[in-house]
């Protein structure tokens, strides 16, 4: 499925669902003729993580730690074009 139909039927926003592809919390697309596609089956155990992330407390420090790492990162970047 495209991205909205994935964003959709993991129940959030296209946006928002293409952040969380970007911090490794939802799969990555698999390309066919070069456009982006999403398998059902891969969301559905992307979910059953993040349910399991949500019960660990060293999970869920080790996930903030990431994405706050990964923000200070996509912010450098942003810096550095703007150069």
């Amino acid at each position: 499925m495209d991205a909205e139909r994935a964003a959709a039927y993991v129940g959030f926003g296209r946006t928002k669902f293409l952040e969380m592809v970007a911090n490794g919390r939802m799969p990555e697309p698999v390309y066919i003729d070069g456009n982006p596609r999403w398998d059902r089956r891969d969301l559905d155990a992307a979910w059953d993580d993040l349910k399991e992330r949500r019960s660990d407390p060293m999970q869920q420090a080790r996930d903030r730690i990431h994405a706050r790492l990964h923000q200070q990162h996509s912010k450098a970047r942003g810096n550095e074009s703007a150069i």
